[in-house]
């Protein structure tokens, strides 16, 4: 009787330790990555979490939920975007709004981080709720260095913000625009959570 507790009580030990570790995929009650509402950024700009997540009948992508405190596609030139890494390689997915025309929303997903050829990014599907503040991108894995079951993406964080110009369609940031429009209305036009470290780990289901 006493060897029979004792396996009950470290197979509990086991299911609240391990478990939270490598859950099976997040959610919007249960995100990645979190980060606290904050009253100095634009709201179409401010992070509430971000998710990553598989569907069985879908093994070969990858999908993320992103939920901003709203969601406004008439700001010029936004970049709502959610990053990893995998295997030590930077991945990330986004919307942008506004690069091709105003209003234009696009979805993409990839790898590598720099200017010119160092960034592997393609077209991806992607949708949003302005209810709900939700956008959700589906990302085939292909596209992400082609993560397998059992292998875990790292380092997580999301990051929004805004760029301004032809400068900031090349890639760059006005800084001095930014302070200046920051000292004018007190908000900020960039965001990144959680605030400090990284989010979770998540481990590829399928």
């Amino acid at each position: 009787m006493m060897k029979k507790i004792v396996v009950i009580f470290v197979f509990m030990i086991l299911v609240t330790t391990i478990l939270p570790l490598t859950a099976i995929a997040g959610d919007e009650e249960n995100p990645e990555i979190d980060d606290e509402i904050e009253d100095d950024i634009f709201d179409y700009l401010d992070i509430i979490s971000a998710w990553f997540y598989e569907q069985a009948d879908k093994p070969d992508f990858l999908f993320i939920g992103l939920k901003l405190k709203e969601i406004n596609t008439n700001p010029f030139k936004q970049h709502l975007t959610v990053h990893w890494e995998y295997n030590g390689i930077p991945c990330a997915a986004m919307m942008s709004v506004g690069y091709q025309g105003f209003k234009e929303i696009n979805y993409s997903a990839g790898w590598g981080h720099g200017f010119w050829f160092q960034e592997h990014y393609q077209r991806i599907e992607g949708n949003y709720d302005e209810e709900t503040g939700i956008i959700n991108m589906k990302i085939p894995k292909s596209f992400i260095k082609d993560p397998q079951k059992g292998e875990v993406l790292t380092n997580s964080f999301a990051l929004t913000f805004q760029r301004f110009g032809f400068i900031g369609r090349m890639g760059f940031d006005r800084a001095i625009l930014q302070f200046i429009l920051f000292k004018i209305s007190g908000l900020d036009r960039s965001d990144i959570g959680p605030n400090e470290g990284y989010g979770k780990d998540y481990v590829i289901q399928f």
